[in-house]
């Protein structure tokens, strides 16, 4: 495991790291990330900014997540379902991270998927931090993660609003 510290999230950047797409009641996300790590701290990044404005959080704070699964898409699901715990138990607003694999397994769908996440951030402020959807849930419901011929990953994700 590399010891490079976390990456901060780049608001400015949010066109390259995921888009939203049309869902009559929920936010759909489409995220991609260059592997797997990359892809799963921008589906970090794409849940914590649509919760909050990003631009006022500080790393004030670290905390390590941890999850896995079956399959990529579920791993990812869980580590997301972790973050927004911490978000809805203790206000913690990521804005920074680094994502390690710690299985071995090649492909998005097979074998055991696990991630570990060192996010920074910092306790939601709502004086100096501005509110954006109250996300409920993240399901499994369009849930997707695949690789493309480039060799990049893909993530569909629906957080329940």
């Amino acid at each position: 495991m590399s010891t490079s510290e976390p990456r901060r999230f780049d608001p400015g950047s949010r066109a390259l790291v995921y888009r939203e797409l049309d869902h009559p009641a929920d936010l759909w996300l489409e995220v991609r990330g260059v592997d797997l790590p990359n892809l799963v701290e921008n589906a970090l990044f794409a849940l914590y900014d649509s919760m909050v404005a990003l631009e006022r959080v500080e790393e004030r704070r670290e905390v390590t997540l941890h999850a896995s699964g079956a399959s990529a898409a579920e791993a990812l699901r869980t580590l997301l379902a972790e973050a927004l715990f911490l978000f809805a138990t203790e206000g913690f607003v990521g804005v920074a991270a680094q994502v390690h694999r710690l299985d071995s397994s090649t492909e998005p769908g097979s074998g055991d998927v696990r991630f570990q996440a060192r996010v920074r951030g910092e306790r939601l402020d709502t004086t100096r931090h501005e509110t954006r959807a109250e996300v409920k849930a993240v399901t499994y419901h369009l849930l997707d993660v695949t690789r493309e011929a480039s060799g990049a990953f893909k993530a569909f994700v629906l957080l329940d609003v």
